[in-house]
């Protein structure tokens, strides 16, 4: 009868780790990633984007875009900046649409450089990806 009783004293308690886990791990990285999955945001164009020229060159684009999205997500959601200015002077909306105004084109743009890197951007978490937005 012990033996039981420990059994499910070990199973309780290994129960309420998990759960103490998974509340430790929303309230250190926000909602948890299967929920912010389950409800993207769709991506619509509100601004027709001038896509002659990118916002810079590619060379710099190639290495750099995920450090200008993050700061564009920093100086937006917590700092109420949206545009984004170039040195030539054009002006663009600091918004992952503007990107992809352009680059949804081609619904692979992203995926196929992410693949060569072995990286998995979030982007995806809120957004619907290009490969989501043409099925």
């Amino acid at each position: 009868m012990s033996n039981r009783i420990s059994a499910i004293l070990a199973l309780l308690i290994a129960g309420a780790m998990f759960v103490a886990a998974l509340l430790f791990m929303q309230s250190v990285h926000g909602a948890s990633s299967a929920l912010r999955a389950a409800a993207p945001v769709a991506v619509a164009r509100q601004v027709p984007i001038d896509s002659t020229r990118c916002i810079a060159s590619t060379v710099y684009m190639k290495s750099h875009h995920m450090q200008l999205l993050n700061q564009w997500r920093h100086d937006s959601v917590r700092k109420g900046n949206r545009a984004h200015v170039t040195s030539d002077g054009r002006r663009f909306d600091k918004s992952l649409n503007t990107c992809l105004g352009c680059h949804a084109s081609n619904p692979m743009f992203c995926f196929m450089c992410h693949e060569y890197a072995n990286v998995k951007p979030t982007c995806w978490n809120c957004h619907i990806s290009p490969m989501e937005a043409t099925r």
